[in-house]
Order: C-alpha cells, then sequence, then structure tokens
C-alpha cells in the first residue's frame, strides 16, 4: 500500500504545472516586463531632457559672454553710458516665438550632420530678421559653413528661444547680507526656452551675471 501512494505521487509530479499555476505565471511575468518598460521609457525621457536641458545651459552662457563684450560706464558727471546692445530692455516672457521688432531675443536652431554641429541664430535688428549660422566641425573650424568647407545645415534640428532682460543699477546682497547698488552696473538675466517640445518634459532654462 506504501509503495503505491508513493508511486502514484510521483506520476503527479511528472504531469507538469497545473493551467491555473501556468496564467499565475504568465500574469507575474507580464507585470515585471511592463515595469522595466516603464523604467526603460523613463530613463529615456530623462537623459533627452538632460541634453536639451545641457544645450540651453550652453545657449545662455554664449549670450551673457557676448552680452559682456559691449562696454557701459558712468562719466566724470554721474552720467550712465553704454552701447546700445545692452541698454536696458528686454522681457523674459513672451510668445513662443520672438515677436517682430523685438531686439532681446532671438531663434536658435540646432542641428548637426556627420562631424559638424550647427548654430543657426535668427534677430531682428532694426526691423529686419537677421539669420547667421556657425558650425563646429569635428577638426576644430568654428566658423561658417562656408568657411569651414562644409554644406548648409539640411536637418530640422532642436529651435530654441532665447530672452534677454537688462537691467542698469542693480542692487545685489553680499554674503553678509548687505545691499548695495552696483552704480553703472547691468544685470542681464537669459532665459532659453525648447521650442518643438512634441512629448519631451518642459525645457527651459536661466541664468544671470551683474557686470559693471
Amino acid at each position: 500500500m506504501s509503495q503505491q501512494r508513493i508511486s502514484t505521487r510521483k506520476r503527479s509530479r511528472e504531469d507538469g504545472f497545473t493551467l491555473a499555476e501556468v496564467l499565475v505565471s504568465i500574469v507575474i511575468l507580464t507585470v515585471g516586463l511592463l515595469g522595466v518598460a516603464a523604467l526603460v521609457s523613463s530613463a529615456v525621457l530623462v537623459g533627452t531632457q538632460a541634453k536639451y536641458m545641457n544645450i540651453a545651459n550652453v545657449l545662455a552662457s554664449e549670450k551673457l559672454d557676448n552680452l559682456n563684450k559691449w562696454p557701459s560706464f558712468v562719466d566724470s558727471n554721474g552720467n550712465v553710458s553704454s552701447d546700445p546692445n545692452v541698454a536696458p530692455g528686454g522681457s523674459l516672457t513672451g510668445p513662443a516665438n520672438c515677436a517682430a521688432g523685438d531686439t532681446y531675443c532671438d531663434q536658435v536652431t540646432v542641428s548637426q550632420i556627420t562631424g559638424a554641429n550647427y548654430e543657426t541664430q535668427t534677430q531682428d535688428v532694426n526691423g529686419v530678421p537677421v539669420t547667421t549660422t556657425i558650425v563646429h566641425t569635428s577638426s576644430g573650424c568654428v566658423d561658417t559653413p562656408a568657411n569651414c568647407g562644409v554644406p548648409n545645415p539640411t536637418a530640422a534640428g532642436s529651435e530654441f528661444t532665447r530672452r534677454w532682460m537688462i537691467t542698469s543699477d542693480p542692487t545685489i546682497v553680499s554674503a553678509g547680507g548687505v545691499a548695495k547698488t552696483v552704480k553703472g552696473g547691468r544685470r542681464i538675466t537669459v532665459v532659453v526656452t525648447l521650442v518643438n517640445q512634441g512629448n519631451q518634459r518642459p525645457v527651459k532654462f536661466q541664468m544671470s551675471m551683474v557686470r559693471p
């Protein structure tokens, strides 16, 4: 009798999994795969946003560096003089694209082909949109495509709107909490926003500096 029970139990184990066990296994596997897919999708989105934020950071730094080159000073009578390029004005808010006549805003399209990164800027100059393209090649050439011997950009690229606001005589607060007005100085703030975001998370980067 004992041998018969052991034989029956052994045959039952050799019959394989039941339908219920298979279904439970499929459900567990499906849940796991969905979790992995969601994790991969999230990682891709975060990585893409980080790439755009890095580009926005570079564009903001580039504009600050450019505006920092123009002189402003206080004459012997205490009057503030400055180059028109750093005259107080501008706004950090506005439509998705630069409005006509806004000289404190430009559109920047960043694109690339093999061995070359392009930056195309369009800005209003005295009521006329002026577009310039600068390329940075893998060989180290930074100039217009013609001067670097490469074709003009053909890809649509990523479009950014770059706005800046300039205020005069800014007040700064020292580490000790003491407020001081920088006579003749300028506070320049730049905001860069990704225009063609699509399903991408919003990308907006702001940077500012105070200069004499």
